[in-house]
């Protein structure tokens, strides 16, 4: 008992001035220096327009997009032009074409409170329509999207192709189309189809391709093949990179009214680095190269808000 007592009063004492132990010594930190905190630059992000909420909305809600987004470099729509036949002539100025084409009949008119160019295959036709190509700077990424809407007597027949960016070559006089086969770095083009009934394709020329004409992929949501119905209207986004020289990492993803259908990240575009994204199809017609393709009945689509940016318009990065 008398051993006991004087550690009780020693530890009492202790506790009383704050203590001595580890304990006391572990919690002052009066000897510690302080660090200045170091501002960080934070990178500001754009806004980007919310992808719908709503799976079941892709055909039904184009998003909101913001054109005048300062990530955007070129932008054509139709709202300065007349209402009337659109010629050769104009479609060469909207776009600043390299070359175009129209085979079809080319209207600009009013729909649902904004101008647009109405794109008529006619009957028991194929390649009537609109075609184009244009040369752009030399780009290691790119985003690409334009509204379309087909007619409600629209007729997907056996199928035709539609707009997508590209690569060509400087060396190599053929473009990566027309079912050429594609030597080593003959160029690359990503377009994308409509096959029957509305069935979402995309039409892909690239130095793997395993097909005499280009690779057919499917636009698919929610593991099933998407299909594109008449009188919707779509915004396609397309976004493109580059592969490494001599390496198959190149990207092509693209995006139906802010939903992901398609995705690829193991593409070569570019054998050895010669060209990047410098070109530009902008397509729509029927076919296919011969009368099987051709519509049963007049058939309509419209076109509206192209653009060309640095960043995505209808989905976040």
């Amino acid at each position: 008992m008398k051993k006991i007592l004087p550690c009780i009063f020693i530890t009492l004492f202790l506790t009383a001035c704050g203590g001595s132990g580890s304990d006391a010594n572990d919690n002052d930190q009066s000897d510690i220096p302080v660090v200045p905190e170091i501002p960080v630059d934070v990178p500001v992000v754009p806004e980007v327009p919310e992808v719908p909420a709503d799976p079941e909305n892709i055909h039904d809600v184009v998003p909101d997009v913001d054109y005048n987004s300062s990530s955007i470099f070129d932008y054509v729509n139709f709202d300065e032009r007349t209402n009337g036949e659109y010629t050769e002539d104009m479609f060469d100025t909207d776009f600043n074409n390299e070359w175009e084409s129209i085979t079809g009949s080319a209207n600009i008119l009013d729909r649902n409170g904004s101008k647009v160019l109405a794109i008529t295959h006619p009957k028991d036709h194929y390649k009537k329509g609109i075609s184009s190509g244009k040369n752009l700077n030399e780009f290691n990424e790119l985003y690409f999207s334009y509204q379309i809407t087909f007619g409600k007597n629209y007729d997907f027949s056996m199928g035709g192709k539609m707009p997508g960016l590209a690569g060509l070559n400087p060396n190599v006089s053929e473009k990566p189309d027309g079912c050429k086969t594609i030597g080593e770095d003959e160029g690359f083009s990503l377009r994308s189809m409509f096959r029957e009934d509305g069935r979402a394709i995309g039409y892909f020329y690239h130095q793997d391709k395993t097909k005499s004409c280009g690779d057919e992929i499917d636009y698919q949501h929610e593991g099933e093949n998407f299909s594109f119905k008449r009188e919707k209207t779509y915004l396609i986004e397309q976004y493109v990179k580059m592969n490494d020289a001599n390496q198959a990492n190149g990207i092509v993803t693209i995006y139906v009214n802010g939903f992901k259908v398609l995705e690829r990240t193991n593409m070569t575009f570019s054998e050895n680095g010669i060209h990047g994204i410098n070109y530009q199809f902008i397509q729509l017609w029927h076919g296919g190269n011969s009368d099987g393709w051709a519509v049963d009945r007049d058939s309509t689509a419209y076109l509206d808000e192209f653009t060309l940016s640095t960043q995505p318009l209808s989905y976040s990065k």
